[in-house]
């Protein structure tokens, strides 16, 4: 697991990067929702998405760590339920290729362009924009994530590509809980 870590950390330090390389050019709100946003960022987001319809929903929703320290949860991602690993280490939310493909997501070979290290090597992920991300009443929508092959990510990892966009997130007597 921690190998996995340390891998998913590798690739998503290059991300932003890499997704230039691919396609057209991210707009600035993909680029800032890679990036932690500044408070006057994150009004600017929250005004633009209100503008879009792409406005978050809002609540509080608190998680157990379990005893190893991890939360693992069941997020609705563009309206499949998946398990989750909410790792505030991630840059970015990365599914695997199966999750992805019940989510309606079908990659060609020629999609896995971004360079990921892992304990076996490197291995390549697919670039994707969720549409939507929801825990519990927490919702945020158009969410960019990766798609990882299944024998290279062991379980779905809900990074900061998600968490960057709340209010808020914090650990407190054994509970991970997220404002939003």
């Amino acid at each position: 697991m921690r190998l996995l870590f340390v891998g998913v950390l590798a690739f998503a330090a290059g991300f932003a990067t890499a997704w230039s390389t691919i396609g057209p050019s991210p707009s600035e709100e993909v680029v800032a929702a890679i990036e932690a946003p500044t408070d006057t960022e994150r009004q600017r987001q929250l005004e633009e998405e209100r503008i879009a319809g792409n406005a978050r929903s809002y609540g509080r929703e608190r998680f157990p760590v379990d005893g190893r320290g991890h939360v693992v949860t069941v997020a609705d991602i563009d309206g499949r339920a998946m398990d989750v690993l909410v790792d505030t280490g991630a840059s970015v939310i990365a599914l695997r290729e199966s999750d992805a493909r019940r989510a309606g997501y079908r990659l060609r070979e020629s999609d896995f362009t971004v360079a990921m290290s892992t304990a076996n090597g490197t291995t390549y992920a697919a670039p994707i924009m969720l549409r939507s991300v929801e825990i519990g009443s927490i919702r945020v929508r158009n969410v960019p994530a990766v798609v990882g092959r299944d024998d290279t990510l062991s379980r779905n990892l809900l990074g900061m590509t998600f968490l960057s966009r709340l209010h808020g997130f914090r650990f407190k007597d054994g509970e991970l809980i997220l404002e939003n």
